[in-house]
């Protein structure tokens, strides 16, 4: 590109100076020929012709420093685009178009992934309740096992319904990038009414809660905090060890606002912490059928961090514990 510019410059100069050489040359023929008509003309002429050719040189050379700038872009091969040979100052063009490119490849992916995810959580539930279903509508179950069949049903359409709204929270979150609703929320108020819906969750899985906080308040919506607050106490106590505590706080630190819930869990191995809001993304497969869940809790709560303007730190040793601390930046 500089040699470009180059080229520019001196066609430039080039074209000023013969400018300038046929102002003084008309002004100078003028004194000599006086008022030799025929004399004037053929230097007016002369001077005519030099300017066409000058402008004729001028396209030329115009045409020649576009093709040089055209002909390596139409060549570019755009699966290739951090191999270009461009100009310095067109680099971080085509390196925005390969980070876009990137960016959108994973989107795919993701998409991709949720859409095969969606499908093999949502086909697990419907299965079983068919199976048991069609045992008890072919007479196949005996009398004393429609209660438990029943049950079974019930409990599978319970998580099925449960998935389903996640995945609408889901969606209806990655449809804004800020917070539809604003009011004035105490973070001290909506932890502890958390705390209290969660108590017999709690107490069902011989774990303590210990909570301190102070009156915080954010602008946001009532409703997603609500929900960011209960999926992180509520993981914090299905994944926990029996006899084991969840300490609960809220304050103010540098940054802003803080939400952290500390438990005595089975903690996260260093290389999934990093992948743990990910959609259906479980560290323990195994132990997550056990509790329950739909995988996408975490998921739900980074969406609502991000809407908030909050950032989440995630620290955790395995076997040891989890701390997750959600903070609300100021604006």
């Amino acid at each position: 590109m500089k040699k470009i510019m180059l080229r520019g410059i001196s066609l430039f100069v080039v074209a000023a100076i013969l400018f300038t050489a046929v102002i003084i040359c008309g002004g100078y023929a003028a004194g000599i020929f006086g008022n030799d008509i025929y004399g004037i003309i053929k230097v007016t002429a002369a001077l005519a012709v030099l300017v066409i050719i000058v402008l004729l040189a001028a396209r030329y050379i115009s045409d020649r420093i576009t093709e040089s700038i055209i002909k390596p872009i139409d060549k570019i091969d755009l699966e290739k685009i951090p191999n270009v040979d461009v100009c310095e100052e067109l680099k971080p063009f085509f390196e925005r178009i390969e980070s876009e490119k990137v960016s959108k490849e994973e989107t795919e992916k993701m998409r991709r992934e949720f859409s095969a995810n969606v499908s093999h959580e949502l086909k697990t539930p419907l299965t079983s309740i068919s199976g048991y279903a069609q045992m008890i509508n072919n007479g196949m179950a005996k009398e004393e096992d429609f209660l438990t069949f029943t049950h079974r049903i019930e409990k599978e359409a319970s998580r099925l319904i449960l998935l389903i709204n996640d995945i609408i929270k889901l969606s209806n979150l990655d449809e804004q990038d800020s917070v539809v609703e604003n009011e004035n929320i105490d973070l001290d108020i909506a932890a502890q009414e958390t705390i209290a819906e969660l108590e017999k969750a709690a107490t069902d899985k011989n774990v303590r809660i210990f909570y301190s906080g102070e009156e915080t308040c954010i602008s946001g919506s009532r409703t997603l905090i609500g929900e960011l607050m209960f999926n992180i106490i509520d993981n914090a106590i299905k994944y926990n060890r029996d006899k084991g505590t969840v300490t609960v706080f809220v304050g103010t630190v540098a940054q802003g606002a803080v939400f952290s819930v500390k438990d005595t869990g089975i903690g996260i191995p260093e290389e999934d912490v990093d992948r743990i809001f990910e959609r259906f993304y479980r560290v323990d497969k195994s132990h997550s059928r056990t509790v329950g869940g739909t995988g996408l809790g975490l998921s739900i709560v980074k969406h609502i961090a991000i809407c908030h303007n909050a950032t989440i730190d995630v620290k955790s040793r395995l076997g040891e514990g989890t701390t997750i601390s959600v903070v609300f930046k100021d604006k």
